[in-house]
């Protein structure tokens, strides 16, 4: 395992130079929604990549700290999370006067290998919010410092045990915590409860009962054709949501990866699982075509549209979606993902980022500070009343009963559920670099290039692979 680790050192820190290139064509992103978390509000690139280098250090004369902090959010932003993020932010310099964060925001699918290659140029921000894919990169590359080294040493037991367990221990190495993992989040379905309760139909238990029901929310009209599709899905590889043939894969064998951390997903069952998700377009009528060529962000787009009654994406954009649509807010809704056999529910990605402090930073203690307050009482209650999110402490949660109980809040209860009961956390012992894509990738293999289902999802384990050191 340590030969293979060093192995991908060894890549990754080759293909920096050309991340950074990448990265670096464009100084001002696209608007952006998060989907892995997808799943964020957008925001505008702040010139970082001339930034202020090591603005830290600039300052340090001046008798103040300035802690640069690249994430997808922008706190001047009007949407939930950006100004619950604001206020945090300005609470904190107000109780510490000598610290100025600076909020550099990214575009987020390409924020972690841009903070990859600046880490690999000596010149990352202090505060990096990593996604989830990636943290196992992180931790092989040595770029986040661990929180022991920080705050953590002088928490009590009693603090530690008030947040929750999956924010709290995701990507730990050697019993050390490297992250905490912030505004987290959950594949499931968007579904309209009003369409629902105008055809009288429930929430389907079974992947069969699932067809039936979207195929009965499928609308044909006989001069234009169909005005609205049962299920929405999106296969284009820019800013990927993870698809369905996740769920089952992981229902029936549990992970994605090999222990050494191989694809494991061209079998039987990735075969039965990938057909299952394209037999929605070709089979059962209920998904268009134009999947193949949908991004994440424009399947959104289109369900708040009313193109769609049923799609997969990631929970934390319900507040966003809602605030987007033409009918009810309150119809949008979220359910979780059925089962084979209707007991319980298919396992489902947990998405999210990792909010650390650079390994490399002038300001740690500075930063750790930051983060530290990120996890306060005040933060966290102000994480889940302005940004719709899930607490992290525990008792956040028993404090805000109320607001959990309020049917438009409800959506948060289901999500806690999902992640406790039916979550797949993403594995941090080795590297798993755009596995996402690949997967999508297999889809428009079969779709467009005409491959079969066994040699594209061959194809794409093979890149995975290769990629990530496999």
């Amino acid at each position: 395992m340590q030969v293979k680790r060093k192995r991908w050192i060894a890549m990754i820190l080759a293909g920096i130079l050309s991340l950074s290139l990448l990265a670096g064509c464009s100084s001002k992103p696209e608007p952006t929604e998060d989907t892995n978390a997808s799943n964020q509000e957008s925001s505008e690139d702040a010139s970082t990549d001339s930034g202020a280098g090591s603005a830290s250090e600039a300052t340090q004369t001046e008798g103040e700290q300035v802690v640069r902090m690249w994430t997808f959010l922008d706190p001047a932003a009007a949407d939930g999370r950006g100004k619950a993020l604001g206020e945090i932010i300005k609470n904190f310099e107000t109780e510490n006067p000598n610290i100025k964060i600076v909020v550099e925001p990214q575009d987020w699918e390409q924020m972690t290998p841009k903070f990859f290659a600046a880490h690999a140029a000596g010149n990352a921000p202090d505060i990096i919010w990593c996604i989830m894919d990636e943290m196992g990169a992180a931790l092989d590359l040595g770029a986040l410092e661990p929180l022991e080294n920080l705050f953590l040493k002088d928490w009590t037991q009693e603090e530690i045990a008030d947040i929750d367990d999956s924010f709290f221990n995701f990507g730990t190495r050697d019993g050390l915590h490297y992250q905490i993992t912030h505004s987290r989040n959950y594949m499931a379905f968007y579904y309209r409860a009003d369409l629902f309760e105008e055809k009288g139909l429930s929430i389907p238990q079974t992947w069969d009962e699932f067809v039936e029901v979207c195929q009965a929310l499928t609308e044909v009209d006989p001069e234009t054709g169909i005005q609205r599709y049962g299920f929405g899905q999106a296969f284009n590889i820019d800013k990927v949501d993870p698809q369905i043939m996740t769920a089952r894969i992981l229902e029936k064998q549990g992970n994605l990866f090999t222990e050494e951390g191989k694809a494991d997903w061209a079998n039987e069952t990735g075969e039965e699982a990938l057909k299952f998700q394209l037999d929605c377009i070709t089979e059962y009528g209920i998904t268009p075509e134009a999947a193949v060529n949908l991004t994440g962000e424009e399947l959104f787009t289109e369900f708040a549209a009313g193109k769609y009654a049923i799609i997969s994406g990631g929970a934390v954009r319900v507040p966003t979606v809602r605030a987007d649509v033409p009918f009810d807010p309150s119809a949008v809704q979220l359910m979780l993902y059925p089962s084979e056999d209707g007991n319980g529910h298919a396992p489902s990605t947990i998405n999210g980022w990792c909010v650390g402090v650079w390994s490399g930073s002038q300001v740690k203690e500075a930063a750790g500070k930051f983060v530290e307050a990120l996890m306060s009482p005040e933060a966290d209650e102000l994480w889940v009343t302005e940004g719709g999110q899930l607490a992290i402490r525990k008792s956040t949660m028993e404090k805000l009963g109320d607001f959990y109980q309020n049917p438009d809040n409800q959506y948060l209860t289901i999500v806690a559920d999902g992640i406790t009961n039916a979550g797949w956390p993403q594995p941090t012992d080795y590297p798993i670099s755009s596995w996402k894509n690949d997967l999508n990738r297999a889809a428009q293999m079969v779709m467009v290039d005409g491959k079969s289902i066994s040699e594209a999802l061959s194809g794409v384990a093979g890149d995975f692979d290769t990629r990530n050191g496999g």
